[in-house]
């Protein structure tokens, strides 16, 4: 059997022997509130000579509020920690906490409002392959 075929236990403090990423500074131009800080492990990337990409991992970020212009990917998103606000361009607001699972399709503007240090498990497919 081969690593890509086996069950991955997510975990939540990423990598059981290394953890998580060092903190690093949020720098995409979506940021309109606060001056984040991002951290993330992957536990899975598929295979990038298939079209489209998977990615499952966990990320952990500080508050902050990122305006959200056509979102490029399907996301699932299992709140871990913290809690987040996603404000629809209609003006509708849906807040997830610790527990709550969502999915933001690709296509999506809005607003996500975070005022606390939220960690999230993600399933994320991204038909571009930009990358997560």
């Amino acid at each position: 059997m081969s690593e890509a075929t086996r069950v991955i236990r997510l975990t939540p403090d990423g990598d059981p022997a290394n953890g998580m990423t060092p903190w690093e500074t949020i720098s995409h131009g979506g940021v309109v509130v606060g001056e984040p800080k991002d951290r993330r492990h992957r536990f899975y990337i598929g295979d990038r000579l298939r079209p489209g990409q998977v990615r499952v991992g966990l990320w952990e970020a500080t508050a902050y509020t990122e305006k959200i212009e056509n979102y490029p990917k399907d996301e699932f998103m299992h709140v871990v920690e913290g809690s987040v606000t996603i404000i629809e361009e209609d003006g509708r607001e849906k807040t997830f906490a610790k527990g709550d699972s969502f999915f933001i399709p690709s296509g999506f503007t809005g607003l996500w409002k975070q005022e606390e240090t939220m960690k999230k498990y993600f399933m994320v497919f991204d038909a571009s392959d930009s990358g997560d």
